[in-house]
Order: C-alpha cells, then sequence, then structure tokens
C-alpha cells in the first residue's frame, strides 16, 4: 500500500525551517550571480576642436573583468573600436558565496524529498531507533559543514564586495584607464543595493542553519540513545531478599 506524503513534517520544526533555509539561500546566491554593475563618465578628447566621449562600463558576475566602451565610437585619437577590458580579481570571493548557496539548495530539496515521502517508511522498515548512519544523522552533519561554508563566504564576499566598490570607484578607474590620461569627468558611480543585500542573506543564513543544529541533534542518536545498543543502563529492580523467620518459642 502506497503511503501519502507527508506534509504535516512542513509544519515541524525540521521541516518549516528548511523552507525558511531554502528561500534565504535562493536571494543570498541569486542576488550575487544576477547582480550588474554600470558606471558611466565622459571622456575628454584633447583634439581639434576638444570634445567628450561618453564612456560605459559593466561588470557583472564572476567580476573577473569588466568591459569599457564609447558606444559606436572611438576612443581619443584611436581608430580601434572603442572596447576595452579592464582587470578585476573577485571571481574566487563571488563564486564561494554562490557555491555555497547552489549546494545548500540542492541540499535542502534532497532533505525535503526524503521527510515528506520517505522518513515514514524508513520508520516502518526498522524496529530500532535513529541509528548513527541514518539521515537525520547526514542532515545535522552536512548542516554543521554548511553552517561553516555560510560564515566563511560571507565574510569573503563582504571583503570582495568592499573592494569591487573600489576597483569600480572613480579614483581607481580614472588611474587604471589610459585614455584617462588625457582626461576624464562626470564621474556615475554603480549601486550596489543588491550585491550588499547579498552578504546581508549570507550571514542571515549563518544564523538561520546554525540555530537549526539544535532541533536537527534531537533527532540525533546523541541526544535519544538507542536502548542496549548504545550502552544506556536499564532501571532494574533491586534484588530480593528473603526475610528469615522468626524462631518459634
Amino acid at each position: 500500500m502506497n503511503k501519502k506524503p507527508n506534509i504535516e513534517i512542513l509544519k515541524e520544526p525540521k521541516g518549516f525551517i528548511k523552507g525558511i533555509e531554502l528561500i534565504i539561500t535562493i536571494f543570498a546566491f541569486a542576488t550575487v550571480a544576477g547582480f550588474i554593475g554600470h558606471v558611466e563618465f565622459f571622456l575628454d578628447c584633447k583634439e581639434t576642436p576638444p570634445q567628450k566621449r561618453k564612456v560605459s562600463v559593466d561588470f557583472y558576475y564572476p567580476f573577473s573583468e569588466m568591459e569599457t566602451y564609447v558606444a559606436g565610437e572611438t576612443f581619443c585619437n584611436d581608430t580601434r573600436p572603442g572596447k576595452s577590458p579592464l582587470n578585476l580579481n573577485y571571481r574566487s570571493e563571488a563564486e564561494y558565496i554562490v557555491f555555497t548557496g547552489v549546494v545548500s539548495m540542492l541540499f535542502i530539496i534532497v532533505a525535503l524529498v526524503y521527510y515528506i515521502f520517505f522518513e515514514d517508511r524508513a520508520k516502518e522498515a526498522t524496529s530500532t531507533d535513529v541509528g548513527y548512519f541514518s539521515f537525520p544523522v547526514v542532515d545535522f552533519v552536512f548542516t554543521v559543514v554548511l553552517v561553516i561554508f555560510w560564515f566563511t563566504s560571507s565574510i569573503a564576499w563582504a571583503a570582495g564586495l568592499s573592494g569591487l566598490k573600489d576597483a569600480t570607484g572613480q579614483t581607481e578607474l580614472f588611474k587604471n584607464f589610459k585614455p584617462c590620461t588625457q582626461g576624464c569627468s562626470s564621474f556615475s558611480g554603480a549601486t550596489y543595493g543588491s550585491a550588499t543585500v547579498a552578504v546581508v542573506f549570507g550571514f542571515l543564513n549563518f544564523f538561520v542553519w546554525g540555530g537549526n543544529l539544535w532541533f536537527l541533534f534531537k533527532e540525533t542518536p546523541w541526544h535519544s540513545p538507542r536502548s542496549g545498543q548504545s550502552g544506556e543502563s536499564v532501571p532494574q529492580e533491586p534484588p530480593r531478599q528473603d526475610i528469615p523467620s522468626a524462631p518459634a518459642i
């Protein structure tokens, strides 16, 4: 007889928190992978007559480089197309938090599928309590690993975002963009709202996944050891002692 999916598990802490984790995990890595930065400024060309040419700069995940271009024109005193890449060195930080988010999302889906469709069948198939190689133990151990990953990847992306803001700011761009030797002006910087949100959701994931450890720990044999096999003593009745009968008078 086929059992119905156990949707009620979503009302329990281990199921309900998994749903919250899924939402904030997707927000954390999607805001990094989907971020696009755009910067504009004018190139002051020392030509006759002097001209100003609008320069656009785009940068996006994985933040290994940014593209600078003058739409439909060339840079000052140059016959080459007005397009030039500039290096960025924040690929590892971005890929780290995206990797953590994708792995977390896949694990949540696997865990929810198990709890909804297979947990009840697994309980009926065994007469023992939770074992040391059961899925609740895997869930707990893997969550510990992901808590560490979320903490370190959030710190890495926060540091990477700070460096990215500096690298795409006016001072660094004007210094590294060679045509700016003739002069650049009217800088319009990028907005980093969604990239900053990724930092917030990264640390939020750390706290939520860390808080979930207690509920997962309660499902493991370390919290509720198996009787007999775990060495837990079973209360026994004290031995009965025969009371000597009183001597006959």
